[in-house]
């Protein structure tokens, strides 16, 4: 069957690969954690995988289990990591092989460089969760010496922030610490911690409307909104101009 371009060859898909973050739930009732995603992507012609890492597990293990559900998909694959995934990403492209069918990476609000919040974890509730050590900025420190970016691979990522005024009262209190040891901050990951390779551009948005849930619950006061899919538009537009370059 002859594709569009008349040349009797059934061009391959692309397949990007959408990697969720520390708690990433699948599916809530109607609810998916890359919201629309990816039937947008499956729209403009990809292929598209959402792995099941293991919920709150730390990176090694998240890693590996990314290794074995890639282990049998061709690439080129094209990474898009949200949050801890964008971490879990990096790990199996340096570590477990990934560099060799990996094209680019995109990072979105991804912790490269830990998080305030991981430090004070011990204090809290949250110290029991196996991810949390590993995103102290002690030991992202290591984690990034002894990960260096691949030859081959592309690295991009996306910071975002929002104003404390504009960040959902529900973890504004988390902004806060972030900001006041770390600067602008979208309430879980600062501006900082989240840039790593090629820079695209700091989203004003909190760190929840970067897959499209919306947790502002403030009916007295309105905020500029944030559109998510855009975002994933243009990633998805940025592939395949990579693609039809590598292929020329």
């Amino acid at each position: 069957m002859p594709d569009e371009s008349g040349s009797g060859l059934l061009m391959e898909k692309t397949t990007v690969v959408l990697l969720r973050g520390m708690f990433g739930f699948s599916r809530i009732l109607w609810w998916e954690y890359f919201h629309g995603v990816p039937r947008l992507l499956e729209d403009m012609g990809f292929e598209v995988l959402v792995p099941r890492t293991p919920w709150g597990e730390n990176i090694a293990d998240r890693s590996a289990f990314l290794a074995e559900t890639l282990n049998n998909c061709p690439g080129p694959l094209h990474l898009i990591g949200h949050s801890m995934g964008g971490l879990d990403a990096r790990r199996y492209i340096t570590h477990l092989g990934g560099h060799e069918k990996v094209a680019s990476l995109t990072t979105i609000s991804t912790p490269h460089r830990g998080s305030i919040l991981a430090e004070q974890a011990p204090y809290s509730r949250w110290h029991r969760i196996p991810a949390i050590p590993d995103l102290t900025q002690a030991a992202m420190d290591r984690f990034n010496d002894d990960t260096p970016d691949m030859p081959g691979v592309i690295y991009r990522s996306y910071s975002a922030a929002r104003p404390l005024a504009e960040q959902p009262w529900l973890v504004r209190p988390l902004g806060r610490r972030i900001e006041a040891a770390e600067g602008a901050n979208d309430t879980l990951v600062s501006v900082t911690s989240a840039r790593w390779g090629q820079h695209i551009a700091t989203l004003r948005a909190d760190h929840f409307e970067l897959i499209g849930t919306r947790i502002w619950l403030n009916p007295f006061r309105r905020r500029p909104s944030f559109l998510h899919l855009p975002l994933y538009r243009d990633i998805g537009e940025w592939i395949q101009g990579h693609e039809r370059r590598c292929g020329s």
